[in-house]
């Protein structure tokens, strides 16, 4: 294939002399048919590199849609991290709350169970101590006797006392315990929520500096594209100009 017409192939281009001072007709429909395609190969060029302008400018808008895209998760993860770890926070407050209030619940029943004990042997201690004063005059003999037993019954109504509160304080201490261990797994899951925001965080930056660099080469494509073209608008518009002269 011939190379194509240059601006400067037209300007010097000779034609035959024929009579009256004319020009050599097939000459001069020859060279005009290689005008034509040359023109023709040029507009194809021309049309060739609009496609693959518009292919980077699509490619550069998609990866803009990327971008837009991935700061939104970003956000989002943010938030759903902040609104998670503050749940937490509200979850723990309220486990401690509730472990507070069942134990002190749990020693203020137990206090009342202790106290109605106590009250009942002190009842059935005045009762013993009532039947004993009836018949004093027919067990004065077995005076002492009486009273080791109200003294007994006193001491088993302490010791039942005494053992329904240890139970209570055992208990109490074990409610506190479970609501320590649910707080230090509440803390573990904000850690680690913490440690997984870091990380989502470094792979964003990563992958925007990676499409930072695509964006780079896309425009310098779209660039060295754009500066192709004046170079063959010229040789273009040259070659029309002679034509015409």
């Amino acid at each position: 294939m011939s190379e194509l017409l240059t601006a400067k192939d037209v300007e010097v281009k000779a034609f035959k002399k024929v009579k009256f001072g004319g020009y050599y007709i097939p000459d001069v429909e020859d060279f005009l048919n290689q005008v034509a395609d040359d023109i023709e190969a040029y507009t194809m060029q021309l049309d060739e590199k609009e496609a693959r302008i518009r292919e980077l400018e699509a490619f550069v808008k998609k990866q803009e849609a990327m971008t837009d895209a991935i700061k939104d998760a970003l956000i989002q993860a943010r938030k759903a991290a902040k609104d998670m770890e503050e749940q937490a926070k509200v979850n723990t407050e309220k486990i401690i709350a509730e472990a507070k209030a069942e134990a002190a619940q749990y020693i203020k029943d137990a206090e009342g169970s202790v106290q109605a004990r106590i009250s009942e042997a002190d009842k059935k201690a005045a009762e013993v101590l009532a039947q004993a004063q009836n018949k004093a005059s027919e067990l004065v003999h077995s005076k002492e006797n009486i009273e080791q037993e109200l003294e007994s019954s006193r001491q088993q109504a302490r010791n039942e006392a005494d053992e329904i509160l240890n139970h209570a304080r055992a208990e109490a201490k074990r409610l506190m315990t479970d609501a320590e261990r649910e707080v230090e797994n509440y803390e573990n899951q904000i850690k680690f929520l913490s440690l997984q925001k870091q990380q989502f965080v470094k792979n964003t930056v990563s992958l925007l500096f990676d499409f930072g660099r695509i964006m780079d080469k896309a425009q310098q494509e779209i660039d060295d594209e754009m500066g192709a073209i004046p170079n063959d608008l010229e040789n273009n518009g040259g070659s029309e100009t002679s034509a015409g002269a």
